[in-house]
């Protein structure tokens, strides 16, 4: 039944997609396209139009690009010129004007990544391109867990990304409440399948069908090294499908409960998490030299957890404001001596799975010690 739930969610919820991917992939030729689909090439001037994001005004020379058309997703978009949709992430990395990747404008250019084209199921699991050894997903050399090569893999899977705790900078709209369930006050904690009563209706919008993400406010997150406010921890409970909607209320069916459920829970439409791609490669070392790229810390670990490690999800004081997108790897690292100061002591990475604003999302993909927050990491 929880997979035949899943199955309805994923055929019902459908969202553009765009969450991007700084690819670690070497340019060597031009996109290639699905048979008999070409991209335009610059130079161009983008006409006038309405948009929420400050698009380009002109195409450079040369460079491929395709205006937004009503309907078009970016999931689209990879599949029709770049003949694999499991690659729309490079797309997003290449237009950093659009800032919500769930949403783009028809009028608005997007130019097109120059990449490799690594195979039509790349993004599937335990794909391996051309060259490529035996590692699929497991250990690789060194016991580090992460196997070096050509091979695009899943950084996480989508039940983990949907159920993901974050960060706000503002609070949300938190107006639409669970009031209640149909076992009323004989059940406290709410779960899978369970029927949800939802303290607003056809007033407020709300539709039969309609699929919202469940929240609730866990609690206050401070800086570790500077003490200042960064946001307030939101966690994820599960999401709902609309059952029946009344004037002023409705009724809903948890689909999947990511933790326990209470009354108080707010809902939001649900946004489809998208899950980024990423190379293989061997992890920064003691002796790998700094990058001089973005820096920044670990504010925070799942749970108000004190350490994680391999596989954990953790918050970072970096996002979109700083250019970080989704499958951007950061090395952690400690100086154990800062008066002196020592050469850093690297304790692990994390890959990025969300960005909002200033924060974002990251898992943990390989640990020697025990990550905190407070530890320093850079954009490799």
């Amino acid at each position: 039944m929880q997979t035949k739930g899943l199955q309805l969610l994923c055929g019902l919820a459908v969202f553009p997609l765009g969450v991007g991917l700084a690819s670690a992939q070497e340019a060597r030729r031009a996109p290639a396209p699905a048979p008999g689909v070409f991209a335009k090439t610059g130079p161009a001037t983008i006409a006038p139009h309405w948009s929420k994001y400050k698009y380009p005004e002109s195409v450079p020379e040369g460079a491929p690009y395709h205006i937004i058309e009503k309907g078009d997703t970016l999931w689209d978009l990879s599949r029709t010129y770049l003949g694999n949709p499991y690659l729309w992430p490079q797309i997003w990395d290449q237009n950093r004007y659009v800032t919500d990747a769930h949403w783009i404008y028809p009028g608005d250019p997007l130019i097109l990544p120059q990449i490799v084209l690594v195979s039509t199921q790349a993004g599937q699991e335990g794909f391996e391109t051309e060259g490529g050894g035996e590692e699929g997903l497991g250990e690789g050399q060194g016991g580090t867990g992460v196997a070096t090569g050509t091979v695009l893999y899943p950084l996480s899977e989508e039940a983990t990304m949907q159920c993901a705790q974050y960060i706000v900078t503002d609070r949300e709209d938190e107006s639409l409440r669970i009031i209640g369930s149909e076992q009323g006050y004989s059940k406290i904690v709410l779960s899978d399948y369970d029927i949800l009563y939802i303290g607003k209706g056809s007033n407020a919008g709300v539709k039969v069908g309609d699929v919202y993400s469940l929240h609730h406010v866990a609690y206050g997150v401070k800086h570790p090294v500077t003490g200042r406010r960064v946001g307030t921890k939101i966690e994820t409970t599960g999401w709902a499908r609309i059952l029946l909607v009344q004037e002023s209320a409705s009724t809903a069916v948890v689909e999947q409960a990511c933790a326990d459920i209470h009354a108080g829970d707010y809902l939001k439409p649900l946004e489809k998490a998208n899950v980024p791609l990423t190379l293989r490669r061997d992890p920064a070392t003691r002796l790998t030299p700094p990058t001089g790229k973005t820096a920044g810390y670990v504010v925070d670990i799942v749970d108000d957890a004190m350490i994680a490690g391999t596989g954990h999800l953790v918050s970072l004081d970096v996002g979109s404001d700083a250019g970080i997108s989704p499958g951007n790897t950061f090395s952690v690292y400690r100086i154990m001596y800062p008066s002196v100061p020592t050469s850093r002591n690297v304790i692990g990475e994390v890959a990025v799975l969300a960005v909002r604003d200033r924060t974002a999302t990251a898992k943990v993909t390989y640990s020697t010690d025990a990550i905190m927050p407070g530890d320093p990491i850079e954009l490799r």
